[in-house]
């Protein structure tokens, strides 16, 4: 049974905050609900360009894992939703 727009939605926003502080744990930054606004401005632009796969993510073996979650969700959300590319539309 396919997740719910608004479960997949959830389970995305929930693999994002979790790349989140492994990020602010690795760059010793701490918990990220904590963090000011510009900070947290900072962290959230260092992530999406993780999740964009801009710039390499640091040797860490539970982000490099999570940001392959997040993908396959995001894959999958985008799959369910019929928004199904060909690979070689990727060119």
């Amino acid at each position: 049974m396919p997740q719910s727009r608004s479960t997949a939605a959830e389970a995305l926003a929930a693999k994002r905050a979790e790349i989140a502080a492994a990020v602010a744990a690795l760059e010793g930054l701490g918990d990220p609900a904590g963090h000011g606004p510009e900070a947290r401005r900072a962290l959230d632009a260092r992530v999406e360009a993780l999740i964009a796969g801009q710039g390499a993510p640091p040797e860490a073996d539970g982000l490099r894992r999570c940001l392959a979650e997040y993908r396959d969700l995001a894959d999958t959300r985008l799959a369910e939703q019929g928004e199904v590319f060909a690979p070689q539309d990727d060119a």
